[in-house]
């Protein structure tokens, strides 16, 4: 199957297939006899397997990992699932750590506000104070 079959089953670009076959994360394709590149039919599900996982997030590195322990191109459901949950608890991990930090981010906003704040309520008090004293000034005279 040429190049140009290949990208319009996946729905890749001719030039990220060449790219991922360079760097090794699908085995060089046969060449025919006019240079043309010749890939076997099941390229197309290792390509959406490749398109999947980078969608998940996973690197370029960590999917040639995966692919680099399977046997026919095509890794185990053991491994495509170890490597899921892998994927899930680094996803936890990471919203837990996002949310810590957006509680301190809210949590400084809250104190700025309240310094922001406080000349001014102080301002408002003065001046109630000083109303007070001044009427109370008015009565004893």
């Amino acid at each position: 199957m040429r190049i140009g079959e290949v990208a319009r089953q996946t729905g890749l670009a001719a030039s990220r297939i060449r790219y991922y076959e360079a760097n090794d994360l699908i085995p060089p394709a046969k060449r025919s006899k006019n240079g043309y590149r010749d890939y076997p039919e099941s390229i197309v599900e290792t390509l959406r397997l490749i398109d999947r996982a980078q969608e998940l997030g996973f690197s370029l590195a960590e999917i040639a990992g995966i692919l680099s322990r399977a046997d026919d191109g095509r890794p185990s459901k053991g491994d495509i699932l170890e490597a899921l949950r892998s994927r899930l608890i680094a996803i936890d991990l990471h919203l837990q750590e996002v949310t810590q930090r957006r509680e301190r981010i809210c949590g400084f906003i809250a104190k700025i506000e309240n310094e922001c704040l406080a000349p001014e309520k102080t301002r408002r008090s003065g001046k109630i104070a000083q109303n007070r004293d001044v009427r109370s000034s008015v009565r004893q005279s």
